[in-house]
Protein backbone atom coordinates (compact mmCIF):
# COMPACT_ATOMS: atom_id res chain seq x y z
CA UNK A 1 0.00 0.00 0.00
CA UNK A 2 1.23 3.49 -0.85
CA UNK A 3 2.26 5.85 1.91
CA UNK A 4 0.00 8.91 2.09
CA UNK A 5 1.42 12.43 2.22
CA UNK A 6 0.14 12.81 5.78
CA UNK A 7 1.91 9.61 6.73
CA UNK A 8 5.12 10.88 5.14
CA UNK A 9 4.86 13.99 7.30
CA UNK A 10 4.37 11.76 10.33
CA UNK A 11 7.44 9.70 9.45
CA UNK A 12 9.42 12.90 8.86
CA UNK A 13 8.57 14.29 12.31
CA UNK A 14 9.09 10.96 14.07
CA UNK A 15 12.45 10.29 12.42
CA UNK A 16 13.71 13.82 13.09
CA UNK A 17 12.65 13.52 16.75
CA UNK A 18 14.51 10.23 17.05
CA UNK A 19 17.61 11.61 15.29
CA UNK A 20 17.63 14.61 17.62
CA UNK A 21 17.59 12.37 20.70
CA UNK A 22 20.36 10.18 19.33
CA UNK A 23 22.44 13.24 18.56
CA UNK A 24 22.30 14.14 22.26
CA UNK A 25 23.28 10.57 23.18
CA UNK A 26 26.12 10.78 20.68
CA UNK A 27 27.49 13.95 22.25
CA UNK A 28 27.29 12.46 25.75
CA UNK A 29 29.05 9.25 24.71
CA UNK A 30 31.68 11.21 22.83
CA UNK A 31 32.42 13.28 25.92
CA UNK A 32 32.56 10.19 28.12
CA UNK A 33 34.95 8.56 25.64
CA UNK A 34 37.66 11.13 26.43
CA UNK A 35 37.30 10.70 30.21
CA UNK A 36 39.48 7.55 30.41
CA UNK A 37 42.25 9.36 28.52
CA UNK A 38 42.02 12.30 30.90
CA UNK A 39 41.97 10.10 34.03
CA UNK A 40 44.91 8.03 32.83
CA UNK A 41 47.09 11.13 33.21
CA UNK A 42 46.55 11.28 36.97
CA UNK A 43 45.94 7.60 37.82
CA UNK A 44 48.97 5.54 38.81
CA UNK A 45 47.24 2.39 40.05
CA UNK A 46 47.92 -0.34 37.48
CA UNK A 47 44.63 -2.16 38.00
CA UNK A 48 42.67 1.04 37.55
CA UNK A 49 44.68 1.83 34.42
CA UNK A 50 43.73 -1.58 33.01
CA UNK A 51 40.08 -0.82 33.73
CA UNK A 52 40.39 2.52 31.94
CA UNK A 53 42.14 0.81 29.03
CA UNK A 54 39.13 -1.50 28.64
CA UNK A 55 36.53 1.18 29.34
CA UNK A 56 37.90 3.53 26.66
CA UNK A 57 37.42 1.20 23.66
CA UNK A 58 33.98 0.18 24.95
CA UNK A 59 32.90 3.82 24.89
CA UNK A 60 34.35 4.27 21.42
CA UNK A 61 32.33 1.28 20.21
CA UNK A 62 29.23 2.74 21.89
CA UNK A 63 29.92 6.05 20.12
CA UNK A 64 30.24 4.27 16.78
CA UNK A 65 26.96 2.39 17.30
CA UNK A 66 25.14 5.56 18.42
CA UNK A 67 26.50 7.39 15.39
CA UNK A 68 25.16 4.69 13.06
CA UNK A 69 21.68 4.85 14.62
CA UNK A 70 21.72 8.65 14.42
CA UNK A 71 22.80 8.69 10.78
CA UNK A 72 20.23 6.07 9.75
CA UNK A 73 17.38 7.91 11.44
CA UNK A 74 18.53 11.24 10.03
CA UNK A 75 18.79 9.80 6.53
CA UNK A 76 15.30 8.33 6.79
CA UNK A 77 13.91 11.66 8.02
CA UNK A 78 15.36 13.54 5.07
CA UNK A 79 14.11 10.89 2.66
CA UNK A 80 10.58 11.23 4.01
CA UNK A 81 10.84 15.03 3.95
CA UNK A 82 11.90 15.08 0.30
CA UNK A 83 9.11 12.69 -0.65
CA UNK A 84 6.55 14.84 1.22
CA UNK A 85 7.75 17.97 -0.58
CA UNK A 86 7.57 16.38 -4.02
CA UNK A 87 4.39 14.37 -3.51
CA UNK A 88 2.57 16.95 -1.43
CA UNK A 89 3.86 19.98 -3.30
CA UNK A 90 3.66 18.92 -6.90
CA UNK A 91 1.05 16.18 -6.49
CA UNK A 92 3.31 13.76 -8.31
CA UNK A 93 2.70 10.10 -7.57
CA UNK A 94 5.58 8.14 -6.11
CA UNK A 95 6.12 4.69 -7.56
CA UNK A 96 5.44 1.55 -5.49
CA UNK A 97 9.14 0.72 -5.73
CA UNK A 98 10.08 4.03 -4.11
CA UNK A 99 7.41 3.58 -1.46
CA UNK A 100 8.94 0.22 -0.62
CA UNK A 101 12.42 1.74 -0.56
CA UNK A 102 11.20 4.40 1.86
CA UNK A 103 9.61 1.79 4.12
CA UNK A 104 12.88 -0.11 4.26
CA UNK A 105 14.74 3.04 5.32
CA UNK A 106 12.38 4.02 8.13
CA UNK A 107 13.67 3.28 11.62
CA UNK A 108 10.43 4.10 13.49
CA UNK A 109 7.35 1.89 13.38
CA UNK A 110 4.09 2.88 11.73
CA UNK A 111 2.12 3.63 14.95
CA UNK A 112 4.86 6.02 16.07
CA UNK A 113 4.75 7.82 12.72
CA UNK A 114 0.95 7.96 12.61
CA UNK A 115 0.91 9.52 16.07
CA UNK A 116 2.93 12.39 14.58
CA UNK A 117 0.59 12.99 11.64
CA UNK A 118 -0.40 16.64 11.28
CA UNK A 119 -2.67 17.53 8.31
CA UNK A 120 -1.86 21.22 8.90
CA UNK A 121 1.91 20.73 8.98
CA UNK A 122 2.18 22.93 5.88
CA UNK A 123 0.00 26.03 5.96
CA UNK A 124 -0.38 26.45 2.19
CA UNK A 125 -3.84 25.90 0.75
CA UNK A 126 -2.80 26.06 -2.90
CA UNK A 127 -3.58 23.11 -5.19
CA UNK A 128 -0.67 20.84 -6.12
CA UNK A 129 1.76 22.60 -8.40
CA UNK A 130 4.77 24.89 -8.42
CA UNK A 131 3.05 27.57 -6.32
CA UNK A 132 2.18 25.06 -3.61
CA UNK A 133 5.72 23.65 -3.62
CA UNK A 134 7.15 27.16 -3.51
CA UNK A 135 5.02 28.09 -0.51
CA UNK A 136 5.96 24.85 1.24
CA UNK A 137 9.65 25.63 0.69
CA UNK A 138 9.18 29.18 1.95
CA UNK A 139 7.47 27.96 5.10
CA UNK A 140 10.01 25.20 5.72
CA UNK A 141 12.89 27.64 5.25
CA UNK A 142 11.29 30.16 7.62
CA UNK A 143 11.21 27.61 10.44
CA UNK A 144 14.56 26.02 9.62
CA UNK A 145 16.54 29.26 9.65
CA UNK A 146 15.35 30.08 13.18
CA UNK A 147 15.81 26.57 14.57
CA UNK A 148 19.35 26.27 13.22
CA UNK A 149 20.25 29.79 14.31
CA UNK A 150 19.22 29.04 17.90
CA UNK A 151 20.87 25.60 17.77
CA UNK A 152 24.15 27.27 16.78
CA UNK A 153 23.82 29.67 19.70
CA UNK A 154 23.10 26.84 22.14
CA UNK A 155 26.13 24.86 20.95
CA UNK A 156 28.27 27.98 21.28
CA UNK A 157 27.08 28.52 24.86
CA UNK A 158 27.87 24.89 25.67
CA UNK A 159 31.36 25.28 24.21
CA UNK A 160 32.04 28.52 26.11
CA UNK A 161 30.73 27.01 29.36
CA UNK A 162 32.91 23.94 28.88
CA UNK A 163 36.04 26.02 28.23
CA UNK A 164 35.26 28.39 31.12
CA UNK A 165 34.79 25.46 33.50
CA UNK A 166 38.08 23.87 32.48
CA UNK A 167 40.03 27.12 32.68
CA UNK A 168 38.37 28.08 35.96
CA UNK A 169 39.31 24.78 37.55
CA UNK A 170 42.87 25.13 36.34
CA UNK A 171 43.28 28.71 37.57
CA UNK A 172 41.77 28.00 40.97
CA UNK A 173 44.17 25.11 41.50
CA UNK A 174 47.30 27.06 40.58
CA UNK A 175 47.94 28.69 44.02
CA UNK A 176 47.70 25.34 45.76
CA UNK A 177 49.40 23.13 43.19
CA UNK A 178 52.97 22.06 42.86
CA UNK A 179 54.72 22.22 39.49
CA UNK A 180 54.02 18.54 38.86
CA UNK A 181 50.35 18.91 39.77
CA UNK A 182 49.95 21.94 37.53
CA UNK A 183 51.50 20.12 34.58
CA UNK A 184 49.22 17.15 35.24
CA UNK A 185 46.19 19.45 35.28
CA UNK A 186 47.24 20.94 31.96
CA UNK A 187 47.53 17.44 30.50
CA UNK A 188 44.01 16.62 31.70
CA UNK A 189 42.62 19.79 30.15
CA UNK A 190 44.35 19.03 26.85
CA UNK A 191 42.99 15.49 26.85
CA UNK A 192 39.43 16.61 27.53
CA UNK A 193 39.70 19.45 24.99
CA UNK A 194 39.64 16.82 22.26
CA UNK A 195 35.90 16.70 22.84
CA UNK A 196 35.48 20.49 22.50
CA UNK A 197 37.62 20.62 19.37
CA UNK A 198 35.80 17.79 17.63
CA UNK A 199 33.58 18.35 14.60
CA UNK A 200 30.53 17.45 16.70
CA UNK A 201 30.95 20.65 18.74
CA UNK A 202 32.86 23.41 16.98
CA UNK A 203 32.00 22.00 13.54
CA UNK A 204 28.32 21.82 14.48
CA UNK A 205 28.24 25.53 15.32
CA UNK A 206 29.49 26.41 11.85
CA UNK A 207 27.17 23.91 10.16
CA UNK A 208 24.10 25.19 12.02
CA UNK A 209 24.92 28.75 10.98
CA UNK A 210 25.48 27.74 7.36
CA UNK A 211 22.12 25.94 7.37
CA UNK A 212 20.41 29.04 8.80
CA UNK A 213 21.91 31.21 6.06
CA UNK A 214 20.96 28.70 3.38
CA UNK A 215 17.38 28.48 4.64
CA UNK A 216 17.08 32.27 4.81
CA UNK A 217 18.26 32.51 1.20
CA UNK A 218 15.63 29.99 0.08
CA UNK A 219 12.91 31.86 1.96
CA UNK A 220 13.80 35.14 0.23
CA UNK A 221 14.02 33.44 -3.17
CA UNK A 222 10.59 31.87 -2.84
CA UNK A 223 9.12 35.16 -1.68
CA UNK A 224 10.57 36.80 -4.79
CA UNK A 225 9.46 33.89 -7.01
CA UNK A 226 5.83 34.79 -6.37
CA UNK A 227 6.18 37.98 -8.41
CA UNK A 228 7.41 35.91 -11.35
CA UNK A 229 4.68 33.28 -11.11
CA UNK A 230 6.88 30.63 -9.50
CA UNK A 231 9.10 29.72 -12.48
CA UNK A 232 9.76 26.00 -12.54
CA UNK A 233 13.53 26.40 -12.69
CA UNK A 234 13.61 28.79 -9.71
CA UNK A 235 11.43 26.56 -7.54
CA UNK A 236 13.24 23.31 -8.33
CA UNK A 237 16.67 24.90 -7.89
CA UNK A 238 15.60 26.37 -4.55
CA UNK A 239 14.34 22.95 -3.46
CA UNK A 240 17.71 21.43 -4.31
CA UNK A 241 19.55 24.17 -2.42
CA UNK A 242 17.24 23.79 0.59
CA UNK A 243 17.82 20.03 0.65
CA UNK A 244 21.57 20.60 0.48
CA UNK A 245 21.50 23.10 3.32
CA UNK A 246 19.42 20.87 5.59
CA UNK A 247 21.27 17.65 4.83
CA UNK A 248 24.65 19.32 5.38
CA UNK A 249 23.76 20.35 8.93
CA UNK A 250 23.32 18.28 12.09
CA UNK A 251 19.89 17.92 13.59
CA UNK A 252 18.60 20.69 15.80
CA UNK A 253 19.69 20.63 19.42
CA UNK A 254 17.10 18.56 21.33
CA UNK A 255 14.35 20.72 22.79
CA UNK A 256 15.06 23.79 20.66
CA UNK A 257 12.20 23.32 18.21
CA UNK A 258 9.65 22.42 20.90
CA UNK A 259 10.65 25.48 22.92
CA UNK A 260 10.17 27.72 19.88
CA UNK A 261 7.26 26.18 18.00
CA UNK A 262 4.52 28.32 19.57
CA UNK A 263 6.40 31.55 18.94
CA UNK A 264 7.39 30.46 15.42
CA UNK A 265 3.79 29.58 14.55
CA UNK A 266 2.69 33.05 15.59
CA UNK A 267 5.52 34.72 13.69
CA UNK A 268 4.75 32.67 10.58
CA UNK A 269 1.08 33.67 10.72
CA UNK A 270 2.11 37.32 11.03
CA UNK A 271 4.61 36.94 8.22
CA UNK A 272 1.99 35.37 5.95
CA UNK A 273 -0.51 38.14 6.69
CA UNK A 274 2.07 40.86 5.95
CA UNK A 275 3.29 39.03 2.85
CA UNK A 276 -0.19 38.48 1.43
CA UNK A 277 -1.18 42.08 2.15
CA UNK A 278 1.91 43.36 0.37
CA UNK A 279 1.28 41.09 -2.61
CA UNK A 280 -2.36 42.13 -2.79
CA UNK A 281 -1.25 45.78 -2.78
CA UNK A 282 0.97 45.04 -5.75
CA UNK A 283 -1.99 43.64 -7.68
CA UNK A 284 -1.13 39.99 -7.07
CA UNK A 285 -3.13 37.15 -5.59
CA UNK A 286 -2.48 36.50 -1.89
Amino acid sequence: MSITIDALVGYTKAEFAKASKWRLILLIVQFLAVVPAALSVVVSNEKLLYVLAVFGPILLIAWWLARNVYRRSRSAAHGARRAALIGGGLGIAISPEDHQRLRQRFTVDEPTALAKVDPDYYATRQPPGLQRLGEMLEESAFYSKEVHRVSANVMFVILVAFIALALGAALLSVPYASRVTAITAIKVILAVSVFALSSDVIGAISEHREAARGAESVQHRMSAAYAKGYPEGDVLLAMGDYNEAMEGAPEAVPGVFNSMVGRLNQRWSEYKADRDQARAGQGGQP
